[in-house]
């Protein structure tokens, strides 16, 4: 049997394409995950919030201070 020529560069270019395709996929999803997390730390005034939220059940702040305090969070 007799063939044109060898046939791994065929097979390389379409190794290349998956690679390429891949890579693609890669970055729109690393994209979409970076800018569908919060920004600036979020998860820290999550925490103060809860923490601000306890003490005001607990009844160590009054409601005007958990109010001025709950408005510097945001």
């Amino acid at each position: 049997m007799h063939t044109n020529g060898p046939m791994w560069p065929m097979g390389g270019m379409m190794i290349g394409w998956l690679l390429l395709t891949v890579l693609i996929v890669g970055l729109v999803v690393w994209l979409a995950v970076s800018y569908a997390r919060p920004r600036g730390g979020t998860e820290d005034t999550g925490t103060a919030r809860r923490i601000l939220a306890e003490r005001y059940a607990r009844g160590e702040l009054d409601t005007e201070e958990y109010n001025e305090r709950l408005a510097a969070l945001r």
